[in-house]
């Protein structure tokens, strides 16, 4: 399975950034694997960067942060978004978190409390 974030810096150990769409980087874990790769998010904001998620076969977002159009950009690329918390973390410590069932799914109905 892999499982992506929104990152501060371009490296494997950077946080989680609270900004979503407009997030200059993304990690990628693939717990096949157990590595994880950067991306560049080569979109200015909204929710095109699911397009990127798609192709490197993401199968969970995990963000502190989701509005209605990575709400729209989830469902329409078959992508599940998980609310990580605000607490600074890095992907594994997020990925980890989000195994042992502490992350409650973001949807249309709910977004608005992960604004």
């Amino acid at each position: 399975m892999k499982y992506a974030s929104p990152l501060k810096m371009n490296k494997e150990d950077s946080t989680i950034t609270k900004v979503l769409g407009k997030a200059k980087y993304f990690g990628i874990y693939n717990d096949e694997t157990n590595q994880i790769e950067v991306i560049e998010n080569m979109e200015t904001g909204g929710p095109a960067f699911f397009t990127e998620l798609k192709k490197h076969h993401v199968d969970v977002l995990l963000t502190p942060h989701a509005g209605p159009g990575a709400v729209n950009g989830a469902a329409q690329f078959g992508i599940p978004m998980f609310y990580c918390g605000d607490e600074r973390k890095v992907l594994l410590e997020a990925v980890k978190e989000f195994q042992e069932g502490k992350y409650p799914q973001i949807t249309a109905e709910n977004f608005q409390q992960f604004c």
